[in-house]
């Protein structure tokens, strides 16, 4: 058996819980050593799930320090992203960062280049191009099936409430509000499906008590295609998970020979329309084109296929990594430019001019 590589988490909060699926199903390959986490009250969960010897500290910068760590898992708040990934870049550590990439493309601009010039790996853990649910949307759409794609409708629906003092409440600590945070699931979902963003317009609503950003966000996208997407993001509903509530995520995708949807909860499903050519029948069933029928696929997370893939490119093995730091960086694009059309009030174009973050 080859050697494990050896891996740090900097970062003990909610979503290693999501991360730590896919740590299981790589246990063959990496091995988790240390995690920076100052919470003591984490301690005996992080012992339980990582062996007691797991070293843990306070301080992320130590783990990145330990010279037996070769790669670090990065789920620390979104302004953390950028400084926490410089310095694991300067110390010869491979990066995977969960999503958001970070705040705005001026820091993902320094992450790409600091990672780059050390010859270090940069994967970014959009959990949602791993999914097999959503995987198979994409098989959909790229067999051409669908014939010309020409909308694409994705929906985020959630009830997120925040303590006061949490970093999430923070615009400066979260990178804006829910668009930045979660629609970017969406955005990057529809640069996926859908090719590049030529412009975007975008409206919020914010209510400083429940957070300093944006709670609910609409967006309009051109395509460079000239599809036209629409996306919303919801953080003060409980439809998502409610019993016969609406949904938790919605992706709808329209073509001029077929349509198809992935909806949380219920799956992947493809309708062909009248004029569907003959191989998207056989390969649909005859049921295709009379009505929605089911699109089968494997029962896992997204996070746990990324870090396995991500395990795998460490290792030197064949992976699909599709969420390079080079990648995400365009979505990342495409939300800043959403906050800049709500700000001055009209569509803005991409590319768009790189900013440091105003604190």
């Amino acid at each position: 058996m080859s050697v494990k590589t050896k891996v740090g988490i900097l970062g003990g909060g909610g979503i290693l819980n999501a991360h730590i699926a896919g740590f299981r199903a790589a246990r063959d390959l990496v091995e988790v050593v240390a995690v920076a986490e100052p919470r003591r009250d984490r301690e005996e969960f992080l012992r339980a799930e990582f062996g007691e010897g797991v070293c843990i500290c306070s301080d992320y910068h130590d783990v990145v320090a330990m010279a037996d760590v070769s790669a670090v898992d990065i789920i620390l708040p979104h302004d953390l992203h950028m400084p926490a990934t410089l310095a694991a870049a300067d110390a010869g550590k491979d990066v995977l960062v969960e999503k958001v990439m970070a705040r705005n493309i001026y820091e993902c601009d320094r992450m790409i280049e600091v990672c780059e010039g050390a010859g270090v790996s940069l994967t970014v853990c959009h959990d949602r191009r791993y999914h097999p649910q959503w995987v198979a949307l994409k098989t959909v759409v790229d067999s051409g099936a669908l014939g010309d794609m020409f909308f694409l409708k994705l929906e985020h629906n959630q009830n997120v409430v925040l303590p006061e003092g949490h970093w999430a409440r923070s615009r400066d600590g979260i990178g804006g509000g829910a668009i930045m945070s979660c629609l970017t699931h969406q955005v990057d979902a529809l640069r996926w499906y859908g090719g590049e963003v030529e412009s975007v317009t975008c409206m919020t609503k914010t209510m400083p008590e429940r957070m300093e950003g944006e709670f609910l966000g609409l967006m309009g996208a051109k395509m460079r295609s000239g599809a036209l997407g629409q996306l919303s993001i919801n953080w003060w509903t409980e439809s998502g998970h409610s019993i016969d509530g609406l949904w938790y995520e919605l992706v709808h995708v329209c073509g001029t020979k077929g349509e198809a949807f992935n909806m949380t909860g219920r799956g992947t499903f493809v309708k062909l329309h009248e004029g569907a050519d003959e191989a998207a029948l056989e390969q649909y069933g005859a049921g295709a084109g009379e009505g929605f029928v089911k699109v089968d696929a494997p029962a896992q997370s997204g996070h746990e296929v990324c870090i396995v893939e991500w395990a795998r490119s460490l290792a030197g093995l064949d992976a699909t990594i599709t969420t390079t730091g080079r990648d995400s960086r365009r979505t990342v694009e495409v939300a800043e430019a959403a906050y800049r059309s709500e700000e001055s009030g009209r569509t803005v174009s991409l590319p768009i001019e790189p900013k440091p973050w105003a604190e």
